[in-house]
């Protein structure tokens, strides 16, 4: 039995793949130096260590190469993207979270402080980031929490958190444009359902009045 075909996704919020990129070749440059000093100290160490030492090491590095490039690429993808009757959310490195449509109540511009709590005195104004919330409804208590990467943002008491530095410029009409956007999918998804309840309606009757009419 085939799978009915995915629908295509719509990029509602675009990831900003600059930090990634930065952060992925500083860790490659890392991965590169360690790779020739653990290299020339097994070569140096002479014996059994000279032969199986170079190789082993070769590996260890491609595979956190591999690792690091894998990260950088799921850096570049979109926060949040609108499948069918989901919203895709992206903010840790597995994968991404279906969000039902229907639980999404709004978006909004946040911001969140640069210092972790604590680290400077009350009276010290702080340096803060811009962030996109998007607000889920309190009914939806499964929905409420999930786990994140920091760096990305967060996802607590039914709010999903994107770090503006992670994502393109946020400015008030982009939450304009994404609320138009949420209205007219949540539209969309009820116009489908009532259409697909009239037809689910309708068929039982077509069988039946092609019998009458054959009769």
């Amino acid at each position: 039995m085939m799978r009915p075909s995915q629908p295509p996704a719509e990029i509602w919020l675009r990831s900003n793949p600059r930090p990634g990129l930065f952060m992925g070749a500083a860790a490659l440059v890392v991965i590169g130096v360690a790779e020739v000093a653990l290299v020339a100290a097994a070569v140096a160490g002479g014996g059994p260590l000279a032969r199986l030492g170079p190789p082993l090491v070769a590996a260890g590095g491609v595979l956190a190469a591999v690792a690091v490039v894998a990260a950088v690429a799921a850096s570049a993808r979109p926060r949040i993207e609108r499948v069918g009757e989901s919203l895709r959310v992206r903010l840790a490195l597995g994968r991404p979270m279906d969000v039902p449509l229907d639980i999404v109540e709004c978006f909004f511009l946040g911001s969140t402080p640069l210092e972790p709590p604590g680290s400077v005195p009350d009276d010290v104004a702080t340096h803060r980031i811009g962030t996109l919330v998007v607000r889920l409804a309190e009914r939806a208590a499964a929905w409420q929490d999930r786990p994140t990467l920091a760096e990305w943002g967060s996802w607590h008491e039914g709010n999903i958190v994107c770090d503006g530095r992670w994502c393109e410029p946020l400015s008030a009409d982009l939450v304009r444009s994404l609320t138009r956007r949420l209205v007219e999918a949540k539209r969309s998804v009820a116009e489908e359902s009532a259409a697909a309840a009239s037809r689910a309606e309708a068929s039982p009757a077509g069988p039946r009045a092609a019998e009458e009419g054959g009769a």
